[in-house]
């Protein structure tokens, strides 16, 4: 692991703080890192274009004949989302080529709608609001985290709730540096607790649960 001197480096996407850079020697790219919240983030002439990534989610295999995946979902539900929020209008974000939590959020007699850049653009998600927004496994890929979290908190009823699932990164720079999630070349930004607390008083979102790996959740006061 080395740390370079870079001039210019930019400032931190989530609470505008100083970063430094990090090297990844393994990846030969280099991280940005907040001094502040922790938020890490890839340089950006390390991102995909929008075919290649696009490419990166057609080989997923996210669809409701997957098990795993969908105990994945039943879990966050169970935790992350039910003990807060049962009934009422929900929008599923970043839904994927399969929408398999948008159909289980159905199922459960939530009256949902789901919103995806790829798979599903109708943009018509932003003329409504909601008692629930979910959102897993996306914030990883934001180039704009923070406009993206605002938008979702203003697109929340009072007391609705916003449930969030992306893998915190280790605190650690030489766990980080050898975390497989970091691996993957759409994930270009990486959360820690403290990223999300920023959020959380900026943006008037109290945190009401996480379970300090990769989920955690919110509630419009």
């Amino acid at each position: 692991m080395k740390e370079k001197n870079m001039a210019n480096n930019p400032s931190c996407q989530i609470c505008g703080n100083q970063t430094f850079p990090l090297f990844d020697d393994k990846l030969s790219l280099t991280f940005h890192q907040c001094q502040h919240c922790g938020y890490t983030f890839k340089d950006n002439q390390h991102h995909l274009d929008h075919q290649a990534e696009k490419s990166q989610y057609d080989a997923h295999e996210n669809t409701s004949d997957n098990q795993g995946y969908v105990r994945m979902f039943e879990r966050f539900l169970t935790h992350a989302v039910l003990p807060y929020k049962q009934t009422g209008r929900a929008l599923e974000f970043g839904s994927g080529p399969g929408p398999v939590l948008y159909e289980m959020l159905k199922t459960r007699g939530f009256k949902t709608t789901h919103y995806d850049p790829y798979y599903h653009p109708n943009q018509s998600y932003l003329n409504n609001t909601y008692d629930l927004i979910t959102t897993t496994e996306v914030f990883e890929h934001l180039s704009n985290p923070e406009m993206v979290f605002k938008t979702l908190v203003s697109l929340l009823k009072q007391d609705g709730i916003l449930a969030i699932m992306t893998s915190f990164r280790p605190n650690d720079n030489d766990e980080f540096l050898s975390w497989w999630y970091r691996r993957d070349a759409t994930h270009i930004g990486f959360f820690t607790l403290k990223s999300f607390e920023h959020l959380a008083k900026k943006h008037g979102v109290p945190i009401v649960q996480t379970n300090h790996k990769n989920t955690i959740t919110f509630k419009k006061e």
